[in-house]
């Protein structure tokens, strides 16, 4: 019989993750299934290595952006990998979305022992992430969002912190290289993203595709309080070419550092520090998924 294990952050889905147990074990009920209950960080990494030592045939991932980058970070650099199945009850959700997986969770469910495609992950240090990488004072204050906030607030929790960044408008001089250009801006924030789904909101990177091979960067360049607002507005409208402080490009490379010492926002959580090089592992993992 085929093994699964399917690991379970029980604060996500604001709490609910847990009563979706049994109906995970109905579905996949031609596995041996093995539950993971995840109490503390790296909990997800450990679990999932373990079912990667251990050949397990599939890894199902119950939680929010969060567990998904953990349990990845278990997997990634496995010689065996297994398919991986995501029930997505987080405050976001990007990389579900971008796998057009459903995010009612009795649906994200029905997904799970059918279909899959394989997709991208991306590396940065010696990390792994499935979507985004933020540099600047807006996404150390998204990242600082507490657990307690995005369980009573959902999404707006990272409105209203983002907000407060954008209007405070602190910038930070980086340096970023790819594609043998190098840029060196004051910057509001710069992000590096897999797919077209970044924060929930789809028409900033619009084109990209899960298993596309490339990054996509985008710097937005410190700009006066006027103009933060127009900014923002047509980077989260994919109206790049119309504003002159906004920089995008595409690589499978990207290497940055600072002249300071810059938090990395990874997958919506604070884990890293510049300097920093970014790659792309592509079609590097197998996923349940609505092709």
């Amino acid at each position: 019989m085929k093994k699964c294990m399917v690991i379970i952050n029980p604060s996500s889905g604001k709490e609910k993750a847990l009563e979706y147990e049994k109906k995970i074990i109905a579905q996949l009920h031609n596995y041996e299934v093995v539950m993971k209950e995840t109490m503390g960080e790296g909990d997800a990494t450990r679990f999932a290595k373990k079912a990667c030592d251990e050949n397990y045939d599939t890894i199902i991932l119950v939680g929010g952006d969060g567990t998904l980058n953990e349990g990845i970070n278990g997997i990634a650099e496995q010689p065996h990998r297994p398919v991986v199945g995501i029930v997505p009850l987080g405050t976001v959700n990007d990389f579900a979305r971008a796998l057009n997986i459903s995010l009612d969770p009795d649906e994200a469910i029905a997904l799970l022992g059918g279909r899959t495609r394989k997709a991208d992950i991306g590396k940065v240090n010696d990390k792994y992430f499935t979507n985004i990488i933020a540099i600047g004072s807006l996404a150390e204050a998204v990242g600082e969002v507490s657990v307690e906030q995005k369980t009573s607030l959902g999404a707006l929790a990272y409105l209203f912190e983002g907000v407060k960044a954008a209007i405070e408008n602190d910038s930070c001089n980086i340096e970023i290289t790819a594609n043998g250009q190098t840029y060196k801006e004051d910057i509001m924030i710069f992000i590096c993203v897999l797919t077209n789904s970044v924060g929930s909101f789809r028409q900033i990177n619009e084109d990209a595709d899960t298993s596309d091979g490339l990054l996509h960067g985008f710097i937005v360049k410190s700009t006066n309080t006027l103009q933060v607002v127009g900014t923002a507005k047509n980077l989260i409208t994919g109206n790049h070419e119309k504003d002159d402080n906004i920089t995008k490009f595409d690589a499978q490379e990207i290497q940055i550092k600072a002249d300071q010492s810059l938090p990395l926002n990874v997958d919506g959580d604070l884990i890293s520090q510049l300097p920093a090089k970014i790659s792309v592992l592509h079609n590097h993992i197998e996923f349940y998924c609505n092709n």
